[in-house]
């Protein structure tokens, strides 16, 4: 199986703004994020160094972006893992379906999550040997 982990999976949102005023970041279907939005969530409030995360998705993508603090993620598609730091709030990080994901969080981190489907249980592999299975590992 050929790797899907690479510094492309970074999408950079662009912004508006000065120090004096503060920023905006924009993310739009199309032209920052690659697939329509179905579902937003954000991640606080967690204690230093936690780590969550710990599974994959059968068909859902999502883009993550740590608009404070930061984030430590571990991407793994059964072939290859690749560690990315987010602590930028116009970088975004593209995990795609059949991606094992790990995450820790640090510094007050809050980390805004843009999906590309609604909840869905079903979706969600939490055994890693059954995720390792489905890549063909």
């Amino acid at each position: 199986m050929l790797s899907t982990l690479g510094p492309e999976l970074l999408l950079e949102f662009p912004a508006i703004g000065s120090p004096e005023e503060g920023y905006l970041a924009i993310a739009e279907f199309e032209k920052s994020c690659p697939f329509p939005i179905a579902r937003t969530y954000w991640v606080y409030g967690c204690p230093e160094n936690m780590q969550r995360g710990g599974h994959a998705h059968h068909r859902l993508s999502q883009l993550l972006v740590c608009v404070a603090g930061e984030v430590e993620v571990t991407l793994n598609d059964g072939t290859e893992k690749q560690i990315f730091l987010l602590n930028q709030p116009t970088v975004g990080l593209l995990q795609k379906p059949l991606v094992w994901g790990d995450l820790r969080y640090r510094n007050q981190a809050v980390l805004v999550v843009l999906a590309s489907h609604p909840y869905a249980a079903e979706d969600y592999i939490r055994d890693y040997q059954h995720f390792l299975a489905l890549t063909n590992v």
